[in-house]
């Protein structure tokens, strides 16, 4: 059947075709005023068949990749649902695969289950057979390069094409056209499986009207022998913008829906008869061929166009490193159940483009570049039990240099959820003091995989909109165990202690040293010694040197699955007994054979489980985090006693560690006797006196020693992050805990080629030497008196949330380089009219 557009000659699938190759969103309501559809309302259909959908599609994502996967999502998931079908298999029964892994296992690699930890995972699969599988699941960017169409045409229209189960026409409005429908609640193999939904992409199509089209077609294998020639058809639609009616203060998402519509019956969309559509694109290198964004057809399968998306990196070709839509993608999709194909299909100037490639996500890309990228002895990581929900967290550590090839500093810590990127914190995160890692902020990326959470923790942990943390206890505890773990894990220790030497080394070695330049000039100005006499300690500028804590790394050779796995320094099955503070953590120290990544590697990792005997029964101990192991060395933290634990109370524990090999876990029993709070308040009883003294994870406000201070030129501002305006930056170097007399230690870099402090050289009469002294020990100074000032506010917290929320948000190193960035325009400028002031004038 051939659905004719009303008042018009034009063919259904030759208008499907033209709105396919149209890129911009004049093209489009020109060949839909060409059709009689255009003005026409009856013709158009309320999205959702709601008159107020805009504040469902408005409240969506904040950012447009997170937008866009939505919709590389749900074609993962036609793929997976079109080969369950395939299989004679109804996706919500019993025999369907039971997770991702199982269906690809499954049905693209032909394995009646998962046999081998390297069954189900694509990072295993060969560029061969990624690239074949890719072409079934492709995303396109169409349209003209800005130097190349005409102005202010920049933005590329993205499509997304898949082979997968499709839609009939007559279902366009309860899956494509629907809102907040639960789909796929009780599917457990699809990628999408908690109904994010997918509107949220149309906020950032194109500038005016955010056009979108839909065209679809069922398996025909999938249908019924009753099926219509309708069901059998291509389905066809576009979403558009328009303004709402009646004076309504929003705007309204409608869907083209002329077939049997009038002006009191809600029409259905445009279908037409074709055995194969040409969905997906063939590579531009073989345009001489033939080939072009639309060359490839399918016999079903859905395509969906995102006309003039509006993404930052929309100049750039799509699959470059770094700020290329590759990397995004991989970085907001980190574990891929499928190959998705990139095709960058629009002109360059000289020539046809000619890249292709595929998404593999983040994890998969990471295991195959590691090698030339990360740094040795990473990722590591940890797990941690939240309310007895496992959650696994990796740590990447790129080689200098190398981190910006995989994701931007705005996505320093990723949360995933099934495999899709739910919540981020940018990379000044590392900076904080809670986390002092200031030194590698740059080079580091984390992961944390919250799949194993259930949908109430999922809820209560996230925003609808998948692109950040709710504001609630349960979010704050997560987040505070990340920076504990991040803190105290040896191995990035060791990196940021290395990192922090190759920063320093060109420190100037003058006789005397710049720092006790600045003790002497504290010291001969009694107003100065004055002010910092509160938290300034003139104690030696260097912290003690701090092991790696790696241990016999250089020696250890560790078994993929261990032969044992026991306290540290016990036999095997031999009992612990220990003491535990009410109100204080407690750690245990295991000893194993077991590999490095035992714990976080993706096939067949190890898994702990944490019991404690309550009333005759062993109950699952809700919080509590592992690190490791580390050369053979694993660490375990309970972080909380039983509820209503008290002085002299003895509690067994069960800990078991088990993975794939084993049939039996391996088991160590703990016992545990409460003794009374710690007087320091708690903690692990390895930290030094008074250094634990308020409620946040690094206590009360403690003092800081005179920093260790390296000019910066030029040259160096890159290593630095630094550019013409920057006046100083300071980096937490030590704690109270590592440096022997209680205070923190400061490195201060001063820019010495700042811009304003060269224009004050070249302009002033004065000794250019001189203005640059002048200039850095003054910047140090404002520099010490913001870190007093930020720790006097520190100390006048008066509620435990007031503290909470500034352990949660203090990075002093991002406020003095924007405090002292605005100062020193003006800073030399004002010293010289000051101090040339008499008093007379003032007066």
């Amino acid at each position: 059947m051939k659905s004719k557009p009303r008042g018009a000659s034009v063919d259904t699938a030759d208008l499907c075709l033209s709105l396919m190759r149209a890129d911009h969103e004049d093209e489009v309501v020109e060949l839909l005023t060409e059709a009689g559809y255009w003005e026409d309302p009856t013709v158009w259909r309320h999205l959702g068949d709601m008159e107020n959908n805009f504040s469902s599609v408005g409240n969506q994502q904040s950012e447009p990749i997170a937008a866009l996967v939505e919709k590389i999502v749900n074609g993962v998931d036609a793929r997976l649902m079109n080969a369950c079908h395939e299989a004679g298999i109804d996706p919500e029964a019993v025999t369907a695969p039971g997770s991702i892994r199982e269906a690809v296992s499954r049905f693209f690699e032909g394995h009646t289950q998962v046999q081998s930890d390297r069954h189900g995972r694509i990072a295993e699969w060969t560029e061969r057979q990624g690239t074949a599988e890719g072409r079934f699941l492709t995303l396109s960017a169409t349209g003209e390069m800005p130097e190349m169409g005409r102005p202010g045409l920049s933005r590329p229209s993205l499509s997304i094409a898949d082979q997968g189960e499709g839609q009939t026409p007559g279902s366009f409005p309860t899956t494509f056209m629907s809102l907040s429908r639960s789909n796929k609640l009780r599917i457990h193999f699809v990628q999408g499986k908690f109904n994010m939904g997918g509107t949220g992409a149309l906020n950032f199509c194109s500038e005016r009207h955010r056009f979108q089209l839909i065209v679809s077609k069922r398996n025909p294998r999938l249908l019924p022998g009753d099926a219509s020639q309708r069901d059998r058809e291509w389905g066809l639609t576009i979403v558009r913008r328009q303004a709402g009616e009646g004076g309504a203060r929003s705007s309204v998402f409608t869907y083209l829906a002329p077939v049997g519509a009038t002006g009191d019956v809600a029409g259905e969309v445009l279908s037409f008869d074709r055995a194969r559509w040409p969905i997906f694109p063939e590579d531009p290198k073989l345009k001489d061929q033939g080939a072009d964004e639309y060359s490839r057809d399918a016999p079903h399968g859905t395509l969906v166009k995102l006309y003039e998306y509006d993404w930052q990196g929309g100049k750039s070709n799509i699959v470059r490193s770094g700020e290329g839509l590759l990397r995004r993608i991989d970085l907001a999709l980190p574990e891929l159940a499928l190959p998705v194909r990139l095709f960058e299909c629009r002109r360059y100037r000289g020539g046809p483009a000619s890249f292709s490639t595929n998404a593999l996500g983040l994890v998969a890309r990471l295991d195959k570049d590691k090698a030339d990228n990360l740094e040795p002895e990473f990722p590591v990581g940890a797990n941690i039990a939240l309310d007895g929900k496992h959650i696994a967290v990796r740590v990447y550590a790129f080689k200098a240099g190398k981190a910006k090839e995989y994701r931007q500093s705005r996505y320093g810590v990723v949360f995933s959820v099934n495999g899709q990127m739910h919540a981020a914190f940018p990379t000044d995160f590392f900076g904080r003091k809670a986390v002092n890692l200031g030194y590698i902020a740059d080079s580091l990326l984390v992961v944390i995989d919250c799949s194993n959470i259930d949908e109430l923790m999922r809820e209560d942990l996230f925003m609808n909109s998948r692109d950040r943390l709710r504001d609630k206890p349960l979010a704050r505890r997560l987040e505070e165990e990340l920076q504990r773990y991040l803190r105290e894990e040896s191995a990035l220790r060791a990196l940021q202690n290395k990192r922090r030497a190759e920063r320093t080394a060109d420190r100037l070695k003058d006789d005397k040293p710049l720092a006790d330049v600045l003790q002497s000039l504290l010291k001969s100005n009694p107003l100065l010694s004055r002010l910092f006499q509160h938290g300034l300690r003139l104690s030696a500028p260097f912290p003690p040197a701090v092991g790696s804590g790696h241990g016999q790394a250089a020696t250890f050779k560790g078994r993929k699955y261990p032969t044992f796995f026991r306290f540290k320094g016990r036999e095997s099955a031999e009992e612990l007994t220990r003491d535990a503070n009410l109100g204080s953590r407690l750690r245990i120290a295991f000893e194993t054979d077991a590999l490095d990544d035992y714990f976080i590697r993706e096939n067949s990792p190890g898994a702990w489980r944490v019991r404690v005997g309550l009333e005759e029964d062993w109950l699952d101990v809700p919080d509590w985090t592992s690190t490791g192991p580390r050369s053979g060395i694993a660490q375990l933290w309970l972080n909380t006693l039983p509820m209503g634990a008290t002085v002299g109370d003895v509690y067994e524990y069960l800990v078991e560690v088990t993975d794939d090999s084993r049939v039996d876990s391996i088991e160590n029993r703990l016992f545990v006797t409460v003794a009374r709070q710690a007087a320091n308040g708690g903690g692990e009883g390895s930290r030094s006196a008074g250094g634990n003294k308020g409620k946040g994870n690094l206590g009360g406000a403690s003092q800081f020693a005179l920093p260790p201070i390296t000019p910066v030129h030029e040259v160096d501002w890159e290593q630095h992050g630094m550019d013409e305006g920057t006046a100083l930056k300071v980096e937490l170097a030590d704690s109270v805990e590592g440096n022997g007399d209680g205070s923190e230690v400061y490195d201060f870099f001063v820019n010495v080629d700042n811009r304003y402090l060269r224009v004050a050289q070249k302009e002033a009469r004065v000794d250019a030497g001189l203005l640059e002294k002048q200039f850095l020990y003054g910047m140090v100074l404002v520099g010490l008196a913001l870190l007093q000032e930020q720790q006097e506010r520190a100390k006048r917290r008066s509620s435990e949330f007031d503290r909470a929320e500034a352990d949660r948000n203090e990075n002093p190193n991002e406020f003095i380089a924007i405090a002292t960035r605005a100062l020193a325009p003006i800073f030399l400028p004002m010293l010289e009219s000051i101090g040339g002031l008499a008093l007379e004038e003032i007066d």
